[in-house]
């Protein structure tokens, strides 16, 4: 009861800018929460409920895939600061700068960023699904942060990301490093949109190709009379059409079988609509849902105490 009554009186004894300045601030830190929050409760319920798909069963639209990460055949993918092999980085080179003033503590500021675009696979024990990592919200798998004294990094060691290494190397050292990485192997879970490109995802158009090829015929007339005209009397009959509607189906079956196109390409991209979120999270499902609980739970914690505070404290202002 203590504390709630010395709350009451620095409500009452607060000059009217400064009351006004925390109560804002409490609200709007409140309503961010709790936005936050919502969302990621959202983001919960749409992992819950739906189901997980296998790459070579996958539904075209909006799927759930578990796999491992792997890279695309090609040039080899590495991390810009660490150098290390990975499918996905995103990364930081912050400088510290002094404040104005020289007594104020410095602060960090960000002077490079940049994220990977590139294409890598997820598989499963059925298949490989390509991944287009652009605007998806990535979890990723490895995290590090390191201190230098340029603005680019040197060797990077395994032990740098440790806390220890963090903590001693962070004085004296005018740049940090934040690098994130997913590296091929880990563990991934993915929430996109599902399509399948070229191959037997592109549907022959048969009767059009056969239909092409005998107007192509029809125009050439003596090449008709020629191969079709069996009886010699300088006009093609229902029964000779046929003979030639035949051997032009033949010659585009045997065009198709010659030339079937590129295998089909499994691809996993971004959604057409913000209700269906693009996710990419390292390690599983259960792991995903363990971390929205544990922010749903954090930013509830932080929306309630500053919404109620700063609503008690307005009741309290206007009652006094």
């Amino acid at each position: 009861m203590a504390l709630f009554s010395d709350f009451a009186r620095v409500v009452r004894a607060a000059d009217d800018a400064e009351f006004a300045i925390a109560v804002a601030v409490a609200l709007i830190a409140g309503a961010l929460a709790l936005w936050g929050a919502f969302r990621f409760l959202a983001r919960k319920r749409i992992v819950e409920d739906t189901p997980t798909a296998l790459v070579r069963s996958a539904p075209q639209g909006y799927v759930e895939l578990q796999g491992r990460a792997q890279l695309i055949d090609g040039d080899p993918i590495r991390a810009p600061l660490s150098m290390r092999p990975c499918v996905w980085f995103r990364y930081k080179v912050e400088q510290r700068r002094e404040r104005r003033g020289g007594n104020e503590r410095s602060a960090w500021r960000t002077i490079e960023r940049g994220v990977s675009e590139h294409l890598f696979y997820l598989t499963d024990h059925t298949g490989s699904c390509a991944v287009d990592p652009d605007g998806a919200a990535v979890t990723a798998t490895h995290r590090h942060v390191w201190y230098g004294n340029s603005r680019i990094p040197g060797r990077y060691h395994a032990d740098d990301g440790t806390w220890w290494a963090r903590a001693l190397g962070s004085f004296g050292q005018p740049y940090r490093y934040t690098e994130l990485r997913i590296e091929p192997g880990d563990a991934i879970y993915a929430l996109g949109e599902f399509t399948t490109h070229g191959g037997g995802a592109v549907r022959f158009d048969r009767d059009g190709a056969i239909g092409d090829r005998l107007r192509e015929w029809k125009r050439d007339r003596d090449f008709l009379l020629r191969e079709f005209d069996a009886n010699g009397d300088g006009q093609i009959d229902m029964h000779e059409w046929e003979t030639a509607r035949a051997r032009a189906a033949a010659e585009v079956d045997a065009g198709q079988n010659g030339n079937a196109g590129p295998p089909p390409v499994d691809l996993l991209a971004r959604t057409r609509t913000a209700r269906r979120p693009f996710v990419i999270a390292a390690g599983t499902e259960e792991a995903l849902l363990r971390r929205c609980h544990r922010a749903i739970t954090g930013l509830m914690t932080l929306a309630v105490p500053c919404l109620v505070g700063a609503l008690w404290a307005l009741a309290l202002r206007l009652s006094g």
